[in-house]
């Protein structure tokens, strides 16, 4: 393990432990038992931590990101990854601070949006406006992120199937609606579903 996933690591084990205002840069090198000054080779401080771990876990935890074929996998994957990460990111969300991870989140989830339509358009054959993907990326990142927001932080959550199964039909509704304004469909199609790895 290298060194800033040593820090990483460590500073996911407090952060699910003590409450994160409590957190230093010497507790979290403590626990990773290396010398204090190294954390600065790494990081900046504790919140580009937070950026980080979540930045480079869901780079690995969710393929196919922007590829329209893919998008229901990719949705499995990212709601996988958070159960995953509960206890986590339960301790996180409500946070506001500096590079919160709500800003870090609907960053990538927008991101991710914009290019599963703008791979969508590619494989449809359909053009969609500039402006308009725009506002989709951060409407549908938004809504989502708030899905996952209350899902995690509810004391009874709904299992991830269900909630699974809800953010694919609303996407799925979504993005049909498109296709259907875009004259490129007469019937409503469902996305492909297997819950199996892809090459």
């Amino acid at each position: 393990m290298t060194t800033k996933n040593k820090i990483a690591q460590a500073t996911k084990s407090l952060v699910v432990s003590d409450p994160f205002d409590h957190i230093s840069v010497t507790s979290i090198m403590k626990t990773a038992n290396l010398r204090r000054q190294s954390f600065y080779d790494y990081f900046h401080d504790k919140y580009d931590v937070l950026a980080w771990i979540y930045q480079t876990e869901t780079d690995t935890a969710i393929k196919h990101c922007g590829n329209y074929r893919f998008w229901p996998q990719t949705l499995r994957r990212m709601l996988t990854y958070f159960v995953e990460n509960h206890d986590f990111y339960r301790q996180l969300l409500p946070l506001d601070v500096q590079n919160a991870p709500e800003t870090i989140i609907k960053t990538h989830l927008q991101t991710m949006i914009g290019s599963i339509f703008v791979s969508m358009g590619e494989a449809e054959h359909i053009a969609i406006d500039t402006d308009y993907c725009r506002f989709l990326q951060r409407t549908l990142g938004d809504s989502l992120y708030a899905s996952v927001d209350q899902w995690l932080t509810d004391p009874d959550p709904q299992p991830m199937t269900t909630q699974y199964q809800f953010l694919r039909h609303y996407l799925e509704d979504g993005m049909n609606g498109l296709l259907m304004r875009s004259k490129q469909i007469k019937t409503y199609h469902r996305a492909d579903d297997r819950n199996t790895e892809v090459g």
